[in-house]
């Protein structure tokens, strides 16, 4: 009798909004929750597998198709035969576009350093970001992003993101968004030092 596993791979895949730019940008209408650069995003396909090297020889076939609108992968582990809470995952694993393990859940080890640009990665969309710090004890980057209203106004704000939400940039980072982000790092860093009790 065939063993039954006490989990499933839930294989996500994630591609970019058709029709746009491949380029961060502000979207003024504001449907988009991000008010800063970013990208959009959306999941087109979801698959479920009894193993992990399951779901990982799936993300290799569709990479091998070539699609250039892929912007990455995540398989999500989760308990079978119950009903979960679909936050309480048992693991998770993201890849880039390439099909590559990036980071998993249990990674304690920065990939990215402070004052690289990043992406933190939402459902149905990325925004622009760069780094400040890394907690290593539990794996959460500190990142700074902006938002960006009408008049070109910029305010800051500081994000607190686990490993597998912080990946590095999809596009080159345009020179405006750059030096607004530098501007906000210092910004972030100087508060950062106001607060100290000395």
């Amino acid at each position: 009798m065939k063993k039954q596993t006490k989990s499933i791979f839930v294989l996500e895949v994630y591609e970019f909004a058709p029709c746009e730019r491949r380029a961060y940008q502000v979207y003024k209408e504001r449907w988009s929750r991000c008010a800063g650069p970013c990208a959009l995003t959306w999941q087109t396909k979801v698959g479920y597998f009894e193993t992990l090297r399951d779901a990982e020889k799936n993300i290799k076939k569709i990479f091998r198709r070539k699609c250039d609108d892929i912007h990455g992968f995540v398989i999500k582990e989760m308990p079978r035969d119950c009903v979960v809470n679909a936050y309480a995952l048992l693991s998770i694993r993201r890849y880039l576009n390439d099909g590559s393990l990036w980071c998993s859940g249990s990674d304690k080890t920065a990939k990215l350093m402070e004052s690289d640009f990043v992406e933190i990665v939402y459902d149905d969309y990325v925004e622009l970001g760069i780094v400040q710090g890394f907690d290593n004890a539990d794996g959460y980057y500190t990142v700074v992003a902006c938002n960006i209203d009408e008049k070109g106004n910029t305010e800051f704000c500081t994000r607190l993101c686990d490993a597998t939400c912080v990946l590095p940039p999809s596009f080159p980072v345009q020179k405006k968004y750059a030096a607004a982000l530098h501007r906000g790092l210092k910004q972030a860093e100087k508060e950062s030092a106001d607060e100290l009790p000395f």
